[in-house]
């Protein structure tokens, strides 16, 4: 924790700390509604004059969150046999399907929870008289329909059927610590982080093994405990190499492109790195446990914009672990240690400033304002 104040009184970039300095940014920001209705806050990132970027929508720590009721036999079977739990305990992985529905790997609960709003349903995935999972981390799904769950306590990836709500174990044997997952839809491939095999291995949707990327090591290409991966809409896969504190990117034959990042704890630099994701014009968003914020990046790796802080309000997080980006820029954030899952969204420049000067501009005004 000391270590975490000293970092941001003495960053080198005042326009940094400023951003990760978001609750005096944010007084006079939350706007009441009418008395009877809930109070709607309105926060953004980065805050005014400069045009949001970032906007926190909601948090959701169950179904009434998700905005999905109980059907009337539903509340009759629990009037009998008891009230069913569906609060998220400690979220890691999540995944949004084409249809919209919301799946959480739930680690504390060892379950995951389906939030289906379109059809008001709300399902629990390995509760089934028996816990089935040891400890669910990643979550992706496939174009058939299927959910991919990775156990890392069994060594082992499931597979759900959405539809028929089948699940099985899909990948058993191969793998020694499975975390993150994510589908190729082009190569129709899924790539899986093993962890304690500092490696990526990549199978077909039968289950085959086709390939590894990457060992043990600090040279590009190699990996120090790497946790989570995702691919962007150019068939590129995203790497957090956790203990090397970097983002690695390679080409989906597993090729290293680039990587960016260096160890340290104020924005900018990588203390816990956990989840990753890219948005639909390429920006990598990097969650950070210790420093409790996302942190957005361009292509190039440069920092763009910190989102999140310390706390338990509306933006705020305890060890944030996944990072979700669906395909209409929403993004869906891991709120591990507050039970929750946060969604903010991406928003698009409106002007017609280049991301560089805009970002130029931001920079030479905080540090302006921070140094008269």
């Amino acid at each position: 924790g000391n270590m975490k104040k000293r970092a941001k009184q003495t960053g080198a970039s005042l326009f940094l700390v400023l951003l990760l300095a978001v609750p005096t940014l944010f007084t006079g920001c939350a706007s009441v509604n009418a008395p009877g209705e809930s109070a709607k806050q309105e926060i953004f990132w980065p805050p005014a004059p400069f045009d949001p970027r970032i906007q926190w929508v909601r948090g959701i720590h169950n179904r009434l969150d998700a905005g999905i009721g109980k059907s009337f036999w539903k509340r009759v079977v629990e009037f009998v046999v008891g009230e069913e739990k569906d609060g998220i305990s400690k979220p890691y992985g999540i995944y949004v399907d084409v249809q919209g529905r919301l799946f959480v790997a739930d680690a504390g609960r060892g379950v995951v929870h389906e939030f289906n709003v379109k059809d008001n349903e709300y399902i629990i995935i390995g509760n089934h008289g028996k816990r089935v999972f040891l400890a669910p981390i990643a979550l992706t799904g496939d174009d058939a329909g299927n959910l991919y769950i990775t156990d890392s306590a069994a060594g082992t990836v499931f597979r759900y059927s959405i539809r028929e709500k089948i699940l099985i174990p899909f990948i058993a044997g191969k793998l020694e610590q499975p975390t993150g997952i994510a589908f190729h839809s082009k190569k129709r491939l899924l790539y899986i982080m093993d962890t304690a095999r500092h490696q990526i291995v990549v199978f077909d949707l039968q289950g085959l093994e086709r390939f590894r990327i990457g060992g043990r090591g600090g040279s590009s290409g190699y990996f120090n405990y790497p946790t989570d991966l995702c691919v962007d809409s150019g068939g590129d896969i995203y790497v957090t190499d956790a203990l090397n504190a970097r983002i690695q990117v390679f080409s989906a034959d597993g090729g290293f492109l680039r990587m960016f990042g260096t160890a340290g704890d104020s924005a900018g630099y990588f203390a816990k790195p956990k989840g990753v994701a890219v948005d639909s014009e390429g920006h990598i968003y990097v969650s950070d446990a210790i420093q409790d914020s996302v942190q957005i990046f361009d292509k190039k790796g440069e920092l763009m914009l910190v989102f999140g802080e310390s706390g338990n309000g509306a933006g705020q997080f305890w060890m944030p672990a996944g990072v979700f980006i669906d395909s209409k820029d929403t993004i869906y954030v891991a709120d591990s240690y507050n039970q929750r899952i946060q969604i903010f969204r991406y928003l698009k420049s409106t002007d017609d400033k280049s991301e560089l000067q805009y970002l130029k501009s931001f920079k030479l005004s905080n540090n302006s304002l921070t140094t008269n």
